[in-house]
């Protein structure tokens, strides 16, 4: 049994995702609160490259993949100041989402979208967005439509992943990636305060995104062979 173990941690794709997390640690503990630059870009950047580099490796859907690099993408985006990266880096991640939706519906039998089950989720989706949106809204001026169809396809997210159900650990995953992105929003739009709440923000925004990336990774690994 220990062998074992040691074999699957030596797994190319297992170092990646240990590596990508001590990367994401020490940009969390480091650098997460400094003024933009590319060096707190790159640090922002890298660790979700890695948890792609480490999907492709262990050959996860191209999709997924894709879904990684975009989310990505969207994080190079939003560690640069200005609205017009604000924007790129939402329109980045919403396509990050798209993909995951894609790979979900994918795997899903078209009568689950349908079950009882299914129906309340749906209920709940929907309840969470509109409380969300009615928080935010005094405060998103001329963002509101971008962020009404963002929250609408993270919450189709979600939906899509119950239905494929593929393991608790990939649905904690989706589940931290989106308190992780409600919290974003709070953080970003709705008034400063001095409380330890608001200090901790960025801080649990981070955490709970890269766990989320790298759960969502592990349980859809658990599912493949390894590879070689």
């Amino acid at each position: 049994m220990a062998g074992a173990m040691a074999e699957n941690l030596a797994r190319p794709e297992i170092m990646l995702i240990g590596a990508a997390a001590a990367l994401a640690l020490g940009y969390g503990l480091f650098l997460l609160n400094h003024p933009p630059s590319l060096i707190r870009s790159v640090a922002k950047t890298v660790p979700v490259l890695l948890l792609a580099l480490a999907g492709l490796i262990a050959g996860l859907p191209v999709m997924v993949v894709l879904a990684l690099i975009a989310c990505a993408a969207g994080d190079w985006l939003l560690s640069l100041e200005g609205e017009s990266h604000f924007l790129g880096g939402l329109g980045a991640f919403l396509a990050g989402h798209l993909l995951y939706i894609g790979h979900f519906a994918s795997l899903a039998e078209p009568e689950r979208f349908f079950a009882s089950d299914m129906g309340f989720l749906a209920f709940i989706l929907a309840a969470l967005v509109l409380s969300v949106l009615t928080r935010l809204w005094p405060y998103l001026g001329g963002l509101r439509l971008p962020v009404i169809v963002y929250a609408v396809v993270i919450a189709s997210m979600a939906f899509a992943a119950r239905a494929a159900d593929p393991g608790q650990l990939v649905l904690a995953g989706i589940a931290a990636f989106m308190v992780s992105d409600i919290i974003l929003a709070q953080d970003k739009f709705t008034p400063l305060s001095n409380s330890p709440l608001r200090k901790a923000m960025p801080w649990l925004v981070w955490l709970l995104y890269f766990s989320g990336q790298a759960m969502i990774v592990l349980g859809l690994m658990a599912g493949i062979p390894p590879v070689g």
